[in-house]
Protein backbone atom coordinates (compact mmCIF):
# COMPACT_ATOMS: atom_id res chain seq x y z
CA UNK A 1 0.00 0.00 0.00
CA UNK A 2 1.25 3.18 -0.80
CA UNK A 3 0.61 6.67 1.29
CA UNK A 4 -0.49 9.50 -0.28
CA UNK A 5 2.40 12.03 -0.92
CA UNK A 6 2.86 14.48 2.09
CA UNK A 7 1.05 12.38 4.79
CA UNK A 8 3.93 10.87 6.50
CA UNK A 9 7.62 12.16 5.58
CA UNK A 10 9.76 8.69 6.25
CA UNK A 11 13.16 9.08 8.17
CA UNK A 12 15.86 9.13 5.89
CA UNK A 13 18.25 6.05 6.44
CA UNK A 14 21.31 6.98 8.34
CA UNK A 15 24.03 4.47 8.08
CA UNK A 16 25.32 3.31 10.96
CA UNK A 17 29.38 4.82 11.33
CA UNK A 18 32.10 2.51 12.26
CA UNK A 19 35.92 3.12 13.20
CA UNK A 20 37.96 2.11 10.25
CA UNK A 21 41.74 2.83 10.86
CA UNK A 22 42.53 4.33 7.85
CA UNK A 23 39.40 6.80 7.47
CA UNK A 24 38.21 9.93 9.25
CA UNK A 25 36.88 9.01 12.48
CA UNK A 26 33.35 9.14 12.65
CA UNK A 27 31.96 12.96 13.55
CA UNK A 28 30.66 11.42 17.27
CA UNK A 29 33.64 10.16 18.27
CA UNK A 30 35.53 13.27 16.68
CA UNK A 31 33.30 15.36 19.20
CA UNK A 32 33.90 13.25 21.85
CA UNK A 33 37.79 13.15 21.62
CA UNK A 34 37.79 17.07 21.55
CA UNK A 35 36.21 17.23 24.47
CA UNK A 36 37.59 14.68 26.79
CA UNK A 37 41.00 15.34 25.37
CA UNK A 38 41.55 18.77 27.64
CA UNK A 39 40.01 17.06 30.72
CA UNK A 40 42.24 14.21 30.37
CA UNK A 41 45.71 15.95 30.17
CA UNK A 42 44.33 18.19 33.40
CA UNK A 43 43.83 14.86 35.24
CA UNK A 44 47.32 13.46 34.07
CA UNK A 45 48.98 16.58 35.12
CA UNK A 46 47.26 16.63 38.48
CA UNK A 47 47.84 13.32 39.52
CA UNK A 48 51.39 13.88 38.23
CA UNK A 49 51.94 16.87 40.67
CA UNK A 50 50.45 14.93 43.53
CA UNK A 51 52.87 12.04 42.76
CA UNK A 52 55.83 14.54 42.48
CA UNK A 53 54.70 16.33 46.07
CA UNK A 54 54.89 13.37 47.85
CA UNK A 55 58.62 11.88 46.81
CA UNK A 56 61.17 13.08 48.69
CA UNK A 57 63.84 16.12 47.96
CA UNK A 58 66.35 14.40 45.96
CA UNK A 59 68.82 16.13 47.63
CA UNK A 60 71.37 19.19 46.32
CA UNK A 61 74.33 16.06 45.20
CA UNK A 62 75.49 16.79 41.75
CA UNK A 63 78.01 14.04 39.79
CA UNK A 64 80.04 16.54 37.12
CA UNK A 65 80.56 13.65 34.51
CA UNK A 66 80.90 16.25 32.01
CA UNK A 67 84.48 16.92 32.70
CA UNK A 68 87.68 15.10 33.92
CA UNK A 69 89.29 16.92 37.12
CA UNK A 70 92.41 16.77 38.61
CA UNK A 71 93.15 16.62 42.88
CA UNK A 72 96.55 17.06 44.11
CA UNK A 73 96.81 15.59 47.95
CA UNK A 74 98.16 13.31 50.21
CA UNK A 75 97.00 10.15 49.79
CA UNK A 76 95.36 8.21 52.70
CA UNK A 77 93.65 4.42 52.87
CA UNK A 78 93.12 4.98 56.23
CA UNK A 79 89.66 4.28 57.04
CA UNK A 80 89.15 5.02 54.03
CA UNK A 81 90.74 5.93 50.46
CA UNK A 82 90.70 9.62 50.46
CA UNK A 83 92.80 12.87 49.33
CA UNK A 84 93.80 15.38 51.90
CA UNK A 85 93.99 18.85 50.70
CA UNK A 86 95.61 21.26 52.66
CA UNK A 87 93.28 24.10 52.99
CA UNK A 88 93.48 26.93 55.60
CA UNK A 89 89.70 27.59 55.48
CA UNK A 90 88.91 24.49 56.51
CA UNK A 91 88.63 22.67 59.85
CA UNK A 92 92.00 21.32 61.05
CA UNK A 93 93.75 22.77 57.95
CA UNK A 94 92.66 20.35 55.43
CA UNK A 95 89.93 19.42 52.68
CA UNK A 96 89.39 16.02 52.61
CA UNK A 97 88.19 14.26 49.16
CA UNK A 98 86.95 10.68 48.90
CA UNK A 99 88.15 8.09 46.58
CA UNK A 100 85.79 5.98 44.75
CA UNK A 101 86.37 3.54 41.44
CA UNK A 102 83.62 3.50 38.64
CA UNK A 103 80.62 1.24 39.52
CA UNK A 104 81.31 -0.57 42.79
CA UNK A 105 84.45 -2.07 42.87
CA UNK A 106 86.58 0.73 45.08
CA UNK A 107 88.31 -1.97 46.76
CA UNK A 108 89.98 -3.42 43.51
CA UNK A 109 91.90 -0.08 43.38
CA UNK A 110 95.68 -0.95 43.87
CA UNK A 111 96.36 1.80 46.24
CA UNK A 112 99.44 0.59 48.83
CA UNK A 113 102.20 1.79 46.29
CA UNK A 114 101.33 5.20 46.80
CA UNK A 115 99.84 5.64 49.86
CA UNK A 116 100.96 8.19 52.05
CA UNK A 117 102.69 10.18 49.22
CA UNK A 118 101.50 13.18 47.66
CA UNK A 119 99.71 12.30 44.04
CA UNK A 120 97.46 13.79 41.59
CA UNK A 121 94.23 11.73 40.77
CA UNK A 122 92.44 12.28 37.54
CA UNK A 123 88.70 11.32 37.19
CA UNK A 124 84.95 12.65 37.88
CA UNK A 125 84.16 14.60 41.15
CA UNK A 126 80.92 14.07 43.08
CA UNK A 127 79.56 16.61 45.44
CA UNK A 128 77.27 17.02 48.03
CA UNK A 129 76.82 20.16 50.27
CA UNK A 130 80.79 20.92 50.43
CA UNK A 131 81.44 17.26 50.47
CA UNK A 132 83.66 15.75 47.52
CA UNK A 133 84.61 12.41 46.01
CA UNK A 134 86.63 11.33 43.15
CA UNK A 135 85.48 9.02 40.85
CA UNK A 136 88.44 7.34 39.50
CA UNK A 137 88.99 4.48 36.35
CA UNK A 138 89.22 1.21 37.54
CA UNK A 139 90.61 -0.15 34.36
CA UNK A 140 93.54 2.81 33.76
CA UNK A 141 96.72 2.77 35.08
CA UNK A 142 97.28 6.40 34.45
CA UNK A 143 94.72 8.22 36.56
CA UNK A 144 96.78 8.49 39.45
CA UNK A 145 100.87 9.77 39.48
CA UNK A 146 103.25 10.66 42.07
CA UNK A 147 103.90 14.83 42.29
CA UNK A 148 106.33 16.57 44.30
CA UNK A 149 104.42 19.27 46.95
CA UNK A 150 105.33 20.18 50.30
CA UNK A 151 102.96 18.78 52.76
CA UNK A 152 101.69 20.09 55.98
CA UNK A 153 101.34 17.48 59.08
CA UNK A 154 97.95 17.16 58.94
CA UNK A 155 97.61 16.04 55.59
CA UNK A 156 98.74 12.70 56.69
CA UNK A 157 97.62 12.86 60.63
CA UNK A 158 95.09 15.77 60.82
CA UNK A 159 93.85 16.76 64.29
CA UNK A 160 91.31 14.20 66.13
CA UNK A 161 88.95 15.86 68.34
CA UNK A 162 85.99 14.21 70.25
CA UNK A 163 82.85 16.08 70.19
CA UNK A 164 81.02 13.59 72.28
CA UNK A 165 78.53 10.68 73.01
CA UNK A 166 75.62 11.08 70.66
CA UNK A 167 73.04 8.67 70.44
CA UNK A 168 71.35 8.89 67.09
CA UNK A 169 68.51 7.44 64.48
CA UNK A 170 68.55 7.64 61.14
CA UNK A 171 69.61 5.24 57.56
CA UNK A 172 72.80 4.06 56.72
CA UNK A 173 73.42 5.05 53.31
CA UNK A 174 77.10 4.60 50.63
CA UNK A 175 78.69 7.96 50.63
CA UNK A 176 79.36 7.57 46.51
CA UNK A 177 75.30 7.55 45.41
CA UNK A 178 73.98 9.90 48.58
CA UNK A 179 76.20 12.49 47.48
CA UNK A 180 74.79 12.58 43.67
CA UNK A 181 75.26 9.79 41.36
CA UNK A 182 71.78 8.73 42.73
CA UNK A 183 68.80 10.81 43.26
CA UNK A 184 67.68 10.28 46.05
CA UNK A 185 70.34 7.77 46.78
CA UNK A 186 68.51 6.42 49.95
CA UNK A 187 65.32 5.22 50.99
CA UNK A 188 63.94 1.46 51.09
CA UNK A 189 64.22 1.80 47.11
CA UNK A 190 68.28 2.17 47.04
CA UNK A 191 68.59 -0.99 49.58
CA UNK A 192 69.88 -3.24 46.99
CA UNK A 193 72.15 -0.63 45.24
CA UNK A 194 73.61 0.63 48.70
CA UNK A 195 74.59 -3.06 50.07
CA UNK A 196 76.02 -3.25 46.97
CA UNK A 197 78.50 -0.26 46.62
CA UNK A 198 79.42 -0.87 50.50
CA UNK A 199 80.12 -4.35 50.17
CA UNK A 200 82.40 -3.04 47.06
CA UNK A 201 84.36 -0.80 49.42
CA UNK A 202 82.42 2.62 49.19
CA UNK A 203 82.50 4.01 52.66
CA UNK A 204 79.25 3.85 54.43
CA UNK A 205 77.62 7.14 55.87
CA UNK A 206 75.22 7.25 58.46
CA UNK A 207 72.34 10.02 57.51
CA UNK A 208 70.75 11.33 60.28
CA UNK A 209 68.36 14.29 60.62
CA UNK A 210 68.14 16.11 64.00
CA UNK A 211 65.05 16.89 65.65
CA UNK A 212 65.27 20.57 63.97
CA UNK A 213 64.75 19.14 60.40
CA UNK A 214 68.64 19.42 59.85
CA UNK A 215 70.51 16.73 58.05
CA UNK A 216 73.79 16.24 58.81
CA UNK A 217 76.09 13.13 56.86
CA UNK A 218 78.53 11.52 59.19
CA UNK A 219 81.02 8.85 57.98
CA UNK A 220 80.61 5.63 59.94
CA UNK A 221 84.05 3.59 61.25
CA UNK A 222 83.96 1.42 64.11
CA UNK A 223 84.45 2.21 67.74
CA UNK A 224 88.10 2.69 67.45
CA UNK A 225 87.91 4.78 64.03
CA UNK A 226 88.85 1.74 61.29
CA UNK A 227 86.70 0.74 58.36
CA UNK A 228 83.11 -0.71 59.21
CA UNK A 229 83.12 -4.62 58.79
CA UNK A 230 80.41 -6.46 56.41
CA UNK A 231 78.36 -7.39 58.82
CA UNK A 232 76.51 -3.72 58.76
CA UNK A 233 75.18 -4.98 55.76
CA UNK A 234 71.70 -6.20 56.88
CA UNK A 235 71.06 -2.64 58.38
CA UNK A 236 71.71 -0.48 55.16
CA UNK A 237 68.71 1.66 54.26
CA UNK A 238 66.78 0.64 56.97
CA UNK A 239 65.67 2.81 60.05
CA UNK A 240 68.24 2.54 62.59
CA UNK A 241 69.72 3.70 65.66
CA UNK A 242 72.66 3.49 67.77
CA UNK A 243 74.63 4.99 70.37
CA UNK A 244 78.53 6.17 69.67
CA UNK A 245 80.68 9.02 69.51
CA UNK A 246 80.80 11.94 67.14
CA UNK A 247 84.62 12.84 66.43
CA UNK A 248 85.71 15.45 63.81
CA UNK A 249 89.00 14.28 62.31
CA UNK A 250 90.39 17.24 60.00
CA UNK A 251 87.59 18.89 57.79
CA UNK A 252 85.23 15.10 58.47
CA UNK A 253 82.52 14.32 61.07
CA UNK A 254 82.56 9.89 62.20
CA UNK A 255 79.99 8.26 63.55
CA UNK A 256 82.17 5.97 65.76
CA UNK A 257 80.32 2.68 66.57
CA UNK A 258 80.61 -0.90 66.23
CA UNK A 259 78.06 -2.86 64.59
CA UNK A 260 76.49 -4.39 67.72
CA UNK A 261 75.55 -0.85 68.41
CA UNK A 262 73.14 -0.42 65.76
CA UNK A 263 69.61 -1.89 65.95
CA UNK A 264 66.46 -1.40 63.65
CA UNK A 265 64.03 1.31 64.97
Amino acid sequence: MTLPKGVIDPEPKTPDEMFVGWASAPKVDRRFLLGALPLGLAGAGGGAWLIANELDDPGAGVWLTGATHEVAGALVTDPYPMLRLADPSMPGGVRTVLIVAQGKCTSALQLDDQRGRPVIARGVLIQRKGRQMLEVPLFQDDWLSPTKMDMIAAQLSPPVKPLGAAHLSGAIMDTKCFFGVMRPGRGKTHKACASLCIRGGIPPSFWVRTKTGAEAVLLMTTADGGPMPMDILPLVADPVEAAGEIVQVGDLLQFRADVAAYRRI
